[in-house]
């Protein structure tokens, strides 16, 4: 879980991850044995956080209390394996594929994404459909810009959103090189690599 949540607000998201159907401040402040007041300061928190959200309201012979549940921000707070689990598939299709075989599937898979993405690119230019692939690399995660110099555009991304499984498969790479080539519908040369060691990974292409 993130280390930005305090320890209480900790607890309270993991009672309501372990209660599906939610829980009542009231039940919170007796399960952590804390007072109400505390608890709905905690919860007036992790609802503006957008971690947890109301739910329905519970009518009993008291008064009507409103339950609470996680919000799929909230469950994302606790720790997830995604890297291994992905690094373990990579790891079969390449013992399964062979290095040329996942290569080629990785090129198939960025090709794919870019005909999903081709209709952005109508009409445009060279110059543009650059301008447009940095967006959608940015919107991916990748921290990308465009250098347009003379009859070449150079696209740089200083954060690659699989960094550590790019390091052990290199042919994650190919995924890349056949997003940008499909969608700038040009030859492109990968000159720096970040799992090379280099400090971005940067496509050249001609305008």
């Amino acid at each position: 879980m993130q280390n930005s949540t305090g320890s209480r607000q900790k607890q309270i998201l993991a009672l309501l991850l372990a209660t599906k159907a939610g829980l009542s401040i009231d039940s919170i402040a007796e399960k952590l044995q804390i007072s109400r007041n505390a608890v709905k300061q905690h919860m007036v928190v992790l609802e503006k956080d957008l971690l947890i959200k109301a739910g329905k309201f519970n009518l009993t012979k008291g008064r009507p209390s409103r339950s609470y549940v996680l919000t799929e921000q909230g469950i994302n707070q606790f720790t997830k394996q995604y890297s291994w689990f992905c690094n373990l598939l990579i790891a079969q299709l390449k013992e399964d594929m062979g290095s040329e075989g996942l290569t080629a599937f990785m090129q198939r898979l960025g090709g794919k994404i870019a005909d999903s993405l081709a209709a952005q690119f109508t009409g445009q230019n060279a110059s543009e459909k650059a301008q447009t692939l940095t967006m959608i690399l940015q919107n991916l995660g990748y921290q990308a810009e465009v250098e347009l110099q003379g009859d070449m555009v150079t696209i740089s991304a200083i954060n690659c959103v699989f960094h550590d499984l790019a390091q052990e498969h290199g042919e994650l790479c190919e995924f890349d090189r056949s997003l940008i080539r499909s969608l700038l519908d040009n030859p492109v040369e990968q000159t720096e690599c970040m799992a090379k060691q280099g400090c971005a990974c940067r496509f050249a292409s001609k305008v």
